[in-house]
């Protein structure tokens, strides 16, 4: 009675805990979705506002802000109105608020023509909610069009319609959740979803344009989850009886069922196979399992280690020769099967040169920028190695000879990008040959990489910093 006692009260403070403990998660989640929501939000609005106060530095709009017509005025707006997505209307506006054009034209309201005649001070007054039209319920936002010299010469005015805002709370509520965002006077403007009471909160401000946002989720204690734990303790406890029923009832245990297993354990560490973990039920056995466990967990880590730097450049992160030669006979296979599978063989050009004028350090960096080109560049299908030097491969699947030179130009372009990082005139590029997998036609490992080496020869005889392709193999365009 006491054991079971003792059971109960635990099995209950494990549920108490449990589900104050599930409360805390949910509550985390609904934080975590709210913030998330919160920084859609605002990226989606600094979005908008990058591209008008772009729109306000426009050269053409400042010459045209200074000596242009209405009409021409117009017809900029409207030109720049239809080229924005989710954009009720956009409109050039004079310093006093006066709208250049005709406002109907433009889709600027009445309310929308009010507002801008009031004076403007500070930023959240650039933010003005709008729902008197159903249908056409839109936020404003303004920014000063000034010259060189800071004189101001107008202002470009655009409405976003509240359709982008409701599509941001869609896509980020959770099932069951609700997400609401309040305007400066707290009314809702857009929302998604509901929940009834009694409701778990966040409410997290948007000071950019003086809003909130505000995530709701129910408040469920207990529930399905809540029932689960009591039943999984009610059947542990039943667990427990009958186990220590049978220990009364079969007080000797073989105790060289222990010595066995710890015997099995380091037998299994001496021919380098995984180890169960042992588990034992005496105390004294308790500190040699512990001791067995750990060094086999150390063993193991230590190998998994060593086989992943056993196929891995060290260098560039890459995998190596020995890593490629493993993955080529399951290329050639693809190959076999009637699937386009292209081996390209790179080379820096002038790599030597890079070396001996500005050291093995700048050298080793180039070598890191081709490196991360080629990890941005290959789909989880292929495989990008290092052979030696500056000696790369890369197996490509499924692509045709249009597809490779694309592939090779953008190859080309995002490594030149990364070289102009350091500043120094590395004159240098990448030269590049290419061939087929033969695949039934009895291809190999060595032959493949012969034609490649002999097309890089070609790309560097005909002035490098370009790929050249061999036809042996060449199959038809891949589906």
């Amino acid at each position: 009675m006491g054991v079971i006692g003792l059971f109960v009260g635990g099995m209950t403070l494990s549920v108490v805990f449990s589900l104050r403990a599930n409360n805390a998660a949910e509550m985390r989640l609904l934080e975590v979705a709210a913030a998330q929501t919160q920084t859609s939000v605002v990226r989606d609005w600094n979005d908008y506002q990058d591209v008008i106060d772009k729109l306000a530095r426009d050269p053409q709009l400042i010459d045209l802000l200074r000596a242009g017509s209405d009409e021409d005025r117009q017809q900029w707006a409207a030109s720049r109105q239809r080229l924005l997505p989710g954009v009720l209307g956009l409109a050039l506006v004079s310093p006093e608020g006066d709208i250049y054009g005709n406002p109907e034209t433009l889709r600027i309201g009445p309310t929308c023509q009010r507002d801008l005649r009031q004076p403007q001070t500070g930023a959240l007054n650039r933010v003005r909610v709008h729902r008197d039209r159903p249908g056409f319920e839109h936020v404003d936002l303004l920014t000063d069009v000034r010259a060189v010299d800071g004189e101001l010469l107008g202002k470009v005015f655009v409405s976003v319609r509240m359709g982008q805002l409701q599509r941001i709370l869609e896509e980020s509520t959770r099932a069951g959740d609700a997400i609401r965002l309040l305007d400066a006077a707290g009314q809702t403007m857009v929302s998604s979803g509901t929940v009834h009471e009694p409701v778990r909160e966040v409410r997290l401000p948007v000071p950019a344009m003086g809003w909130t946002l505000v995530a709701q989720s129910p408040a469920r204690y207990g529930g399905f989850s809540g029932w689960l734990q009591i039943l999984a303790g009610i059947l542990t406890l039943a667990g427990v009886l009958v186990l220590l029923i049978a220990t009364v009832l079969r007080v000797r245990r073989p105790v060289m069922q222990e010595v066995a297993a710890a015997q099995d354990a380091l037998a299994c560490l001496t021919r380098d196979k995984t180890v169960p973990p042992i588990v034992t039920r005496y105390v004294e056995f308790a500190p040699v399992a512990a001791d067995i466990n750990r060094i086999a967990l150390h063993l193991q880590a230590q190998r998994e280690r060593l086989e992943h730097l056993s196929l891995t450049d060290p260098l560039t992160g890459l995998p190596n020769r020995r890593a490629f030669e493993v993955y080529f006979s399951q290329a050639l296979g693809m190959a076999d099967r009637q699937r386009a599978v292209a081996l390209v063989m790179i080379d820096v050009d002038y790599f030597k040169g890079v070396n001996d004028r500005f050291g093995h350090g700048v050298g080793d960096q180039v070598l890191l920028a081709l490196a991360q080109s080629l990890k941005a560049l290959t789909r989880r299908a292929d495989l990008a190695a290092r052979l030696a030097g500056d000696e790369f491969t890369v197996l490509l699947t499924d692509l045709d000879s249009a597809g490779l030179n694309a592939w090779y130009q953008r190859l080309d372009d995002h490594f030149k990008a990364g070289l102009s990082a350091f500043g120094l005139d590395l004159q240098t590029g990448l030269s590049a040959g290419q061939t087929w997998l033969g695949g039934s036609a009895g291809d190999s490992m060595n032959g493949a990489l012969i034609r490649a080496d002999h097309a890089l020869y070609q790309a560097k005889a005909q002035g490098r910093d370009q790929l050249v392709q061999d036809d042996t193999f060449a199959p038809g365009a891949p589906e």
